[in-house]
């Protein structure tokens, strides 16, 4: 029922994304004025850019994007910066180190958004697998990392992988 519901909004509606003078996201649907919102990804790691739920200041549902493409370039812009601000998960390029300090392992790495350090629990319950060479990993603070292509590591990258998968 709900994605019946949903497909008919992105048909039948029209939705404009734009920030207010304060620098909040707000919506416009059909010329009238939602007010603050802010998007929720159903598929954050997999769809970063498809199938976007739109809240209201409430939490409630009241529109669901399926693919930012269909939306005019300003309001595109507009989600992509309120989701990179949502949604900021740093990709994993190098592994610097992974140590074990007691019940946690510490690890060093280099990502899209510089070096970072964090520690997580043991690697089964805070690795997560997405495909085949692709997991996210999830620290102790609850951030989350993405790992893509392990595959494509450098040799030092791999055997600190390899040391805890």
């Amino acid at each position: 029922m709900m994605v019946a519901r949903r497909e008919a909004w992105a048909q039948d509606q029209s939705l404009r994304l734009y920030r207010n003078g304060r620098g909040e996201l707000e919506a416009e649907m059909n010329r009238e004025t939602i007010g603050k919102v802010r998007l929720v990804l159903t598929f954050p790691v997999t769809k970063p850019e498809a199938y976007i739920s739109v809240r209201s200041a409430l939490d409630q549902e009241v529109h669901f994007i399926l693919s930012l493409d269909e939306l005019d370039k300003k309001s595109q812009s507009a989600a992509r910066e309120e989701l990179q601000r949502s949604y900021l998960i740093p990709e994993i390029l190098k592994i610097m180190g992974i140590k074990r300090r007691g019940r946690n392992w510490l690890w060093e790495v280099e990502t899209t958004y510089g070096r970072i350090s964090f520690r997580i629990d043991q690697p089964q319950e805070s690795i997560d697998f997405l495909s085949e060479n692709d997991y996210t990993i999830k620290d102790t603070e609850g951030r989350r990392y993405v790992l893509r292509d392990v595959t494509r590591l450098d040799k030092q990258s791999k055997l600190y992988w390899n040391k805890i998968n």
